[in-house]
């Protein structure tokens, strides 16, 4: 059998509607760390993936595939990947390639590796459970780096899942907390067919991600550094409330994707209505492109539900 290049999952957000009851039965806490989707498999050779395309050498991301085929030290795990894959023909590897993004506060021997996450059959289009992988791995495979379990739970709550998340930090951080978790349940299928995971992130990492996002897009004219200081003064706390709201109004226990254009306008006249008299005090009366703010503000209320 001949294995293409397959793209990984989307991973969805805790609480929407397509992971609703993924947390009924076993489930597999994993730390989510903040890289580059990556992938492997065996097709005439190793091949290798981002999360959106087939890579070559001339067509690389962030080096992986580069790194993969030449780097001295990585040798000892490509060997083993490869015996893996020899043995598991129709197996497609999918992983986290460590290389900054959001977080910086990585351990210095961390960095430029590749941890796994998933194994896809192709033959069956399921994932392989964890238990199994993972014996796979030490037993046989023991330069395969792969991203250990967290906890395993029966029918976590929210309350059960968030309070591990000052664990993160404990999976290659150097300091702080990590991006979050992410929950799978191997026998779930939400309510449109499909399989798929969940993921609950950390409020540092979506502050970090704020801030970076921010930092990309605004220009460097003193009019718009204005805008961009002011909606750092939105939290996460103020949108998960306003999303509460209009959940509660229209009688709906999960997010859809169709509350969202309410959001945005919800989110930023609240916050404005709330922090007007703190913003004219801290920014001295300051002349405001609101068509500029509103954009920095539907960015970040963005980074936190989608």
């Amino acid at each position: 059998m001949s294995v293409n290049y397959t793209k990984y999952q989307h991973i969805e957000k805790w609480g929407s509607g397509e992971v609703e009851g993924i947390n009924k039965g076993t489930c597999y806490l994993f730390y989510k760390i903040d890289g580059t989707n990556a992938s492997t498999w065996l097709n005439e050779g190793l091949q290798f993936g981002s999360r959106n395309r087939q890579l070559s050498l001339d067509n690389d991301n962030s080096n992986f595939m580069k790194m993969m085929t030449s780097d001295p030290r990585l040798k000892p795990m490509i060997e083993d990947l490869l015996k893996f894959l020899q043995n598991h023909t129709n197996f497609i590897v999918y992983g986290e390639w460590l290389v900054p993004t959001n977080i910086k506060r990585y351990k210095d021997d961390a960095w430029k590796n590749f941890y796994i996450f998933d194994i896809l059959d192709t033959n069956t289009d399921c994932y392989i459970n964890y238990d199994i992988y993972s014996k796979w791995f030490d037993d046989q495979y023991p330069n395969i780096k792969y991203i250990p379990l967290l906890a395993k739970l029966e029918n976590p709550t929210e309350e059960d899942i968030r309070a591990l998340l000052p664990k993160t930090g404990e999976f290659l951080i150097s300091e702080g907390v990590g991006e979050g978790i992410v929950i799978k349940n191997y026998d779930y299928v939400n309510k449109y067919g499909r399989r798929t995971w969940a993921k609950m992130l950390t409020e540092d990492f979506l502050m970090n991600k704020k801030e970076n996002r921010s930092q990309k897009k605004v220009a460097q004219e003193k009019g718009e550094s204005i805008e961009r200081d002011i909606i750092k003064l939105m939290t996460v706390d103020h949108v998960l409330k306003e999303k509460a709201k209009i959940m509660e109004n229209k009688g709906s226990t999960t997010w859809e994707s169709k509350f969202t254009f309410e959001l945005l306008n919800r989110a930023f006249n609240e916050f404005f209505r709330d922090n007007w008299e703190i913003i004219l005090k801290k920014f001295h009366n300051p002349t405001i492109n609101f068509q500029v703010l509103k954009k920095y503000s539907d960015d970040f209320v963005k980074s936190i539900i989608l």
